[in-house]
């Protein structure tokens, strides 16, 4: 552990530096700790190299990462529509799997690669889409709510692959033997985590609350946490989807949000050490080694991705403009490709020139999402708008659209208000602990800067009737209040204002109903010493 501890060192330093720089520079910031590993590994200066204390720290990494998932995740929409994620999964994981599988064979690889290769190009990434749904407030939408429903069965379907790849590893066993006891050992799995979360919700959590301890709280959630890990090794599989059923687990109950909360600073942290690590995992010194057909089917794979993602998006109904944009978001290859990968490797199963293209290709995909997935739910956003041609501007509805900027404790009580108006509410936010209770809610939730145009746009802001800013910084209310009267310059604006002196410019800058902080305080006052 202790010649380790300057690679991890490093390993903090550059991923501090890397998202300083990312969210100065205003992008992505994913991309930008993939970048910084590869710089500062094999292929860079060196200065860390994959190792066995690095490889557990960035698994860790993806156990924070899946468990919040698996929080954050609204099973009930899920079972509203449990046929159709059931049926458009399956035709994306089948037709991706015969096509590179196919191709794989045509160039010469065996059966067992073939699998390995197929499974690892099929799965998405859970955690960036997931991420990237909830910062476009796209998680109960239609498309979103489809794209969740084929990320959760690629996360399924990889089981069997991954139980036999392990196996191979440490005992041999045959593939058509094992596949089918893996099969058979993930069935009760699956069906044991609605069974479990009845029991932690109705029997567990009322308990604990009773206790009004967060120590114990915490310590439950490590325990179902651990122990699903701990089933999930014994089964030979990832103990990354231990922990991500750990979260479905602790999902939909009252100390839901608090565990969230929690989690998050070990989710980012151990999030940002996963993707500097995967960037080390690259040898770009041996990309000689890589051959004709390994190069082909490099170049093959993503399209037939592509394929299969539009095709099963558009079978399930969805208009051809909102398929290609979400099968552009789903294009990358996910977490789980990796250990996928790794386990190949590490079996025999894939050799080192194909390993090393295939991961360059993954990386690859991981830094170009956060631009397919842009311009992937520009083209959602503007199949829907197309869909629904009496929508206008400023115009009436049948549920009037309202757009909150600030989900802090103000506006949270008046989103809860508007929603029991019947009001469409849309809650902007930097802070994705803010939106998360209300992503939670049902409510729509965008993660970003209300100033931003685009974020604005992302909140359909053109169609809202009303706009509320309830951010606590004067200076910045007044610039969001002025980009969105640009934008929507029939809306009525309601602007939080903490300094009366600061009121003439929230005017000027088109703010309809302006309350001050210091004038309401004051007649607070004022009233309560008339009635001494």
């Amino acid at each position: 552990m202790e010649s380790s501890i300057p690679q991890i060192i490093v390993i903090l330093l550059v991923g501090f530096l890397a998202g300083t720089i990312c969210r100065v520079c205003r992008i992505p910031i994913l991309p930008g700790y993939v970048l910084a590993g590869t710089i500062i590994g094999p292929s860079g200066m060196c200065l860390i190299g994959p190792g066995n204390q690095i490889e557990w720290l960035a698994e860790i990494g993806v156990v924070f990462l899946l468990f919040a998932i698996g929080i954050e995740l609204s099973l009930e929409e899920l079972r509203r529509s449990w046929r159709q994620c059931l049926s458009i999964g399956t035709i994306q994981v089948g037709f991706c799997l015969l096509v590179v599988a196919v191709l794989c064979r045509l160039l010469g690889f065996e059966i067992g690669t073939a699998i390995v290769v197929a499974m690892s190009v099929a799965v998405s990434s859970t955690v960036i889409v997931f991420r990237a749904l909830t910062e476009w407030g796209y998680t109960a939408h239609p498309a979103g709510r489809r794209a969740i429903g084929i990320l959760l069965f690629q996360d399924a379907a990889i089981l069997p692959i991954m139980m036999w790849s392990a196996a191979i590893q440490r005992h041999g066993v045959g593939a058509s033997s094992f596949a089918i006891s893996a099969i058979l050992l993930t069935i009760p799995l699956i069906l044991a985590i609605p069974l479990l979360r009845l029991v932690v919700a109705h029997w567990i959590v009322p308990r604990l609350g009773r206790l009004r301890s967060t120590e114990i709280a915490v310590l439950f959630a490590l325990l179902v946490l651990t122990t699903f890990g701990y089933v999930s090794h014994l089964l030979n599989l990832p103990v990354a989807l231990g922990a991500l059923a750990a979260g479905l687990v602790l999902n939909g109950n009252r100390m839901t949000k608090q565990l969230d909360a929690l989690a998050l600073p070990f989710r980012e942290t151990f999030g940002a050490i996963f993707f500097i690590s995967l960037g080390a995992y690259l040898n770009l010194d041996k990309l000689h080694e890589v051959t004709l057909g390994t190069l082909i089917l490099c170049l093959l794979c993503l399209p037939a991705k592509a394929a299969s993602l539009v095709v099963a998006l558009r079978w399930s109904g969805l208009p051809w403009r909102s398929a290609v944009g979400l099968g552009a978001a789903l294009l990358q290859m996910g977490e789980l490709s990796f250990l996928l990968l790794w386990n190949g490797r590490q079996s025999g199963i894939v050799s080192g020139g194909l390993y090393n293209a295939l991961m360059l290709v993954a990386v690859a995909t991981l830094m170009a999402t956060p631009i397919l997935v842009y311009w992937g739910f520009r083209l959602v956003r503007g199949s829907v708008l197309e869909g629904q041609p009496n929508r206008r501007p400023g115009g009436e509805s049948q549920l009037r659209k309202v757009v909150l900027i600030g989900a802090g404790p103000m506006g949270g009580h008046i989103a809860a208000y508007l929603e029991t108006l019947g009001m469409d509410v849309c809650l902007i936010d930097q802070s994705p602990v803010n939106l998360q209770p209300f992503a939670q809610q049902g409510f729509r939730t965008i993660c970003g800067d209300g100033r931003d145009t685009d974020v604005l746009q992302r909140a359909e802001i053109l169609d809202a009737t009303m706009v509320v800013v309830c951010v606590p910084d004067d200076s910045v209310a007044t610039a969001i209040v002025k980009t969105a009267r640009q934008l929507n310059p029939q809306a009525t604006i309601i602007a939080r204002c903490r300094y009366q002196s600061h009121r003439i410019a929230l005017e000027r800058a088109g703010a309809n109903c302006i309350i001050v902080e210091e004038i309401e305080a004051a007649w607070a006052v004022q009233r309560f010493l008339q009635g001494l």
